[in-house]
């Protein structure tokens, strides 16, 4: 791939990020902001609010998912080719706690047509692995 090649398929997963945030619901009612974007790789952002605790006071589990499950999307359709997860596996390795900003970050493992494998890691603001994903 030349130069040229690079920055088109950079600017094409910028488009499609913003397409993808503008018709995304649970992204705007949870806060997820996206932070980057480039070909197979996404970085998204949320602090967790007191909505989204579960009876332990500690974020639900299945936002925590829902973030993860976002940021695999937008990195794998980040192409502008229509994918869906086949499937997800996640581990949760600490509790994400109110008032916590919690960053996902989705990188591609490997990718041959429109099938792909990804792996999406959470940390909090202080660089703790929350849960890791892949999908």
């Amino acid at each position: 791939m030349d130069n040229t090649e690079s920055v088109d398929a950079q600017s094409l997963a910028e488009r499609v990020g913003v397409c993808m945030m503008d018709k995304s619901p649970v992204i705007h009612h949870w806060g997820v902001e996206l932070l980057t974007i480039e070909p197979g790789s996404v970085t998204m952002r949320m602090t967790i609010r007191e909505d989204m605790a579960n009876l332990h006071r500690q974020c639900h589990g299945g936002v925590l998912f829902t973030m993860a499950d976002a940021c695999f999307g937008f990195a794998s359709n980040s192409y502008n080719e229509r994918t869906v997860a086949a499937s997800c596996d996640i581990r949760f390795l600490k509790p994400a706690e109110i008032d916590d900003v919690i960053t996902a970050h989705s990188v591609e493992v490997w990718k041959r047509g429109r099938s792909g494998l990804y792996d999406v890691t959470l940390t909090n603001q202080d660089g703790e692995k929350i849960a890791i994903i892949r999908a």
